[in-house]
């Protein structure tokens, strides 16, 4: 029901106080109407409350694989490089003190 049929209506119920059945038919329209509009606006919340803790939860296992993930990577880079060896005077120059 748009605003303009509600209105009509209620403007129905107002020119028409002094006849029963139009003032009782069209109340039990807007009754029927404000009903189907809780039940809506109920669910509608509902869904959003299920959307809300399921995202929260998918947000909770992201964030838990993203640490292991990123605990793998540093456990991994946590090993040592092997150490470089220093060249002795020998290994760098022959016996008339050239280059090798």
């Amino acid at each position: 029901m748009t605003p303009e049929e509600f209105k009509e209506l209620t403007e129905r119920i107002l020119a028409n106080l002094d006849n029963q059945a139009t003032v009782t038919t069209t109340l039990a329209e807007l009754i029927e109407h404000n009903t189907t509009l809780a039940a809506e606006s109920k669910k509608a919340v509902e869904t959003a409350e299920k959307m809300t803790k399921d995202n929260e939860t998918l947000r909770q296992a992201n964030l838990d694989l993203f640490l292991k993930v990123g605990t793998e990577k540093k456990e991994k880079k946590e090993i040592p490089p092997e150490e470089d060896e220093k060249p002795s005077f020998d290994d760098l120059f022959d016996e008339d003190g050239e280059l090798k």
